[in-house]
């Protein structure tokens, strides 16, 4: 494979990486910022534990979408729109998430987003940066 050929793909690959191990890690646990006589609910959202549960399907499947792209189309409008496309599906998602549950949900609430999260957004972000900035050049040729 040329030098240029993996210097393209590889900001693909990392992003679909990241969005991959963030949907299988945690997506919520119980902010540590709470005093020790906070009272926590006993509950279990989806996401409160490893595995692929609640959006991950989701997130997961248009985020394959992106590498079967650059494996059968590789550098072309396409490609790039999929990746963005992609990208902003993980992003949006993991968006969504936060605001479905309830009020205990969220960055200053009971339950934060976990390290899965934060993983699942960065890539979703790599992506869509990706996408887009690819996009727009081959707009300009």
């Amino acid at each position: 494979m040329p030098h240029h050929a993996v210097r393209n793909a590889l900001p693909i690959l990392v992003g679909t990486t990241l969005v991959a191990v963030g949907a299988y890690l945690r997506w919520l646990g119980t902010n540590p910022a709470l005093p020790p006589d906070a009272e926590i609910p006993t509950v279990h959202y989806p996401g409160m534990g490893t595995g692929i549960e609640s959006w991950d399907f989701v997130v997961l499947g248009a985020t394959s979408l992106a590498l079967f792209a650059l494996a059968f189309r590789p550098r072309t409008r396409l490609q790039s729109a999929i990746t963005f496309l992609s990208g902003g599906t993980a992003m949006f998602l993991c968006a969504f998430y936060l605001r479905t549950f309830s009020p205990l949900v969220g960055f200053d609430a009971t339950f934060v987003p976990a390290v899965g999260w934060y993983l699942t957004v960065l890539g979703g972000i790599l992506l869509t940066g990706t996408g887009g900035l690819r996009l727009r050049n081959r707009m300009r040729n």
